[in-house]
């Protein structure tokens, strides 16, 4: 059993849950690389001549300024001052010239070239999860990063019909973590905040852009990198199914006995 031990006494908030929000590149599909490769990676794309030793040694530096600074100031550290605050320690570790909101746009879209030219792979428990929480009664939604193709690209893999909407940042000009991105996919399923869940890789882009606007975020850890112990973390998909038991479709059971006859 996976999820963290640190995040059990939290999982009570997941009991009135009725959306799950997924993203798709690393979260249902995914490649080989892990976030590390992926980050070094990204700034190869976006035009710096780093080695991964050293984007390694810049995001650890960064990770621990984080750290020191939420052990000091936690009331007032949300997870967008985090965000930017690693941010802007890897970029003067790196001695970047893009920073702030810049860098993190550039490195989002060298992640996505990244993630779709790199070979593929569907996550082993996505049609089992997919099924296990429609047929309790969750509704199901996709948030990603992504462009106007992404309904054919789940269409690739069989995913497609699990959904009641797919919103892909291209078709509705808006990405991750920014709020309006996360508002189209609560307005399409007429959903609060409080009711949803999204499941993502990325913690900046995931994490970060949930929680700012009220989603519960999971983020799935894979590689068991355990960068961030603020949030609820898996490291399979199908453990999500232990997360969300079959609350929504207890309703669902109710509310159609009440209408019979």
């Amino acid at each position: 059993m996976a999820i963290r031990k640190t995040n059990r006494a939290n999982l009570h908030r997941f009991e009135q849950i009725e959306v799950v929000f997924f993203d798709v590149g690393g979260t249902l599909v995914y490649s080989e690389l892990g976030h590390l490769d992926l980050l070094h990676q990204a700034l190869v794309v976006i035009g710096y001549k780093v080695t991964r030793d050293k984007v390694l040694a810049a995001n650890d530096l960064a990770r621990r300024a984080v750290a020191r600074r939420r052990r000091r100031h936690a009331a007032r550290m949300n997870t967008g001052a985090a965000s930017r605050m690693w941010l802007d320690h890897l970029a003067e570790a790196l001695d970047l010239d893009l920073r702030g909101d810049d860098l993190q746009r550039e490195l989002t879209l060298g992640i996505c070239e990244i993630e779709t030219r790199s070979a593929e792979i569907l996550d082993p428990d996505a049609h089992e999860l997919l099924s296990v929480l429609r047929d309790r009664g969750f509704r199901l939604g996709v948030i990603s990063n992504w462009g106007t193709d992404l309904p054919a690209y789940l269409t690739s893999f069989g995913l497609v019909e699990y959904f009641d909407t797919i919103i892909a940042s291209e078709a509705v000009g808006s990405s991750k973590p920014h709020r309006e991105i996360f508002l189209r996919g609560l307005t399409a399923l007429d959903c609060r905040p409080d009711q949803a869940v999204h499941v993502g890789d990325d913690y900046w882009a995931d994490v970060v852009g949930a929680r700012e606007i009220g989603i519960h975020p999971v983020l799935i850890d894979r590689d068991r990198e355990d960068v961030h112990a603020d949030c609820t973390t898996i490291t399979s998909l199908g453990e999500l199914a232990e997360l969300l038991p079959g609350q929504a479709a207890s309703r669902v059971d109710n509310s159609a006995k009440r209408r019979r006859p």
